[in-house]
């Protein structure tokens, strides 16, 4: 199975990146050791996070930007103030 290259970021709204991983992807296994380390089960948490990671990178490369907001937004596991979402479509933003 090939994989696809390393993209580097090409714009100032990409997220950041750690060594070779953004830290989108990195955080939940971040998340996950840390966890593991306060209550004795690194492994496990650990790999929970990896399997998470996993899952979001799949999600994120396979639909539009800003799918993985939009579908925390449309369940309730989102909380913002606003009533709506930026339409991520759209490359330019021209303040008002």
């Amino acid at each position: 199975m090939s994989e696809k290259p390393i993209e580097i970021p090409q714009h100032q709204d990409d997220p950041q990146w750690i060594m070779i991983w953004p830290i989108d992807e990195l955080l939940p296994l971040v998340i996950g050791l840390c966890f593991g380390l306060l209550i004795g089960q690194v492994f496990i948490c650990t790999a929970i996070g990896f399997v998470i990671s996993r899952f979001y990178k799949k999600a994120k490369s396979s639909h539009h930007n800003g799918f993985v907001l939009h579908w925390l937004y449309g369940h309730g596991l989102l909380w913002t103030k606003n009533r709506t979402l930026k339409n991520t479509y759209n490359r330019k933003f021209i303040p008002r």
